[in-house]
């Protein structure tokens, strides 16, 4: 597995909405996560060009969404906990984009005026 570097196709984006879980019934473009010892955030742009945001999502309840969603792209920075992730992720169809630290920083320093929390973490991805 290797880090990618890229530009990103930049979305507009209409909202940011607060949700405690994922609808599997939206189409997504791709979902930005946060991983941490017991929990992700997530930010996920819907093809509508919404981000619905996710803080604290457990891994358990991830997975099972990741299950029954349509193939998508997942983001998200290396860390020891995304290999195994990766690994199930593409095993149910989707695609997973491994984005570097600095890449996530830059984002965050242009398009949140520097604060970094979780979900800019996720939406940055």
């Amino acid at each position: 597995m290797k880090v990618t570097n890229f530009s990103l196709k930049v979305i507009p984006c209409h909202r940011r909405i607060l949700a405690k879980t994922i609808d599997t019934d939206l189409e997504y473009e791709a979902i930005g996560i946060d991983l941490a010892k017991n929990c992700v955030s997530a930010a996920l742009l819907t093809t509508d060009g919404e981000v619905v945001c996710i803080d604290r999502l457990d891994y358990s309840e991830l997975e099972k969404s990741a299950q029954t969603l349509s193939p998508t792209t997942f983001a998200m920075e290396p860390c020891t906990e995304m290999n195994y992730l990766v690994q199930k992720l593409e095993a149910w169809g989707h695609r997973c984009l491994i984005i570097g630290g600095k890449n996530v920083r830059d984002y965050i320093e242009s398009h949140f005026s520097g604060q970094k929390t979780d979900l800019n973490d996720a939406q940055a991805r």
